[in-house]
């Protein structure tokens, strides 16, 4: 009689060791998950991840002005005349009239980066670490086979950014 109660005591404090632990780590876990180290927007930095031909680095969102500024740039063999940036959110379609831009008032050579600033984003980017994610388009002419200039337009990155 005396060694199945022994037996029956070692089987409980074994389970309600490892239960603890298991509680303790439960908790732990929890936790981390509610602080957001689990979510994949904490993984995610800056990126500005440009199309074949043409160069995008160093995107900044300032939580102060709520700007956003780049480098971009293009080697595509061309050089482009007319050049207006525009910036999408994701989400939205591409319209000229409507998205933020910017007005290079001159030719992009290729092989020439240029910093540009986005302005007017919006209050919603006004919070430090707020994610921006969207596309940068170029509307720009060139000259091609005929005399005639040929207006053209091209996504040329994706952006993901926190305000900083």
């Amino acid at each position: 009689m005396f060694a199945r109660k022994s037996r029956a005591q070692s089987a409980m404090e074994y389970l309600m060791t490892y239960g603890w632990a298991i509680l303790i780590i439960a908790v732990v876990l929890g936790a981390l998950f509610s602080l957001g180290v689990f979510s994949s927007s904490s993984l995610l930095g800056t990126s500005c991840i440009a199309s074949s031909g043409y160069y995008c680095a160093n995107p900044v969102l300032s939580h102060s002005t709520q700007d956003l500024s780049a480098t971009l740039g293009q080697s595509t063999g061309a050089t482009y005349g007319n050049v207006i940036f525009y910036l999408v959110t994701s989400g939205s379609t591409y319209n000229p009239g409507s998205d933020p831009s910017y007005n290079l008032n001159g030719n992009l050579q290729s092989g020439q980066t240029t910093s540009v600033t986005f302005s007017t984003l919006g209050s919603t980017y006004s919070t430090i670490g707020t994610a921006f994610t969207g596309y940068l388009y170029v509307n720009y002419s060139t000259s091609g086979s005929s005399s005639s200039p040929r207006n053209a337009v091209a996504q040329i990155a994706t952006v993901s950014v926190k305000s900083s």
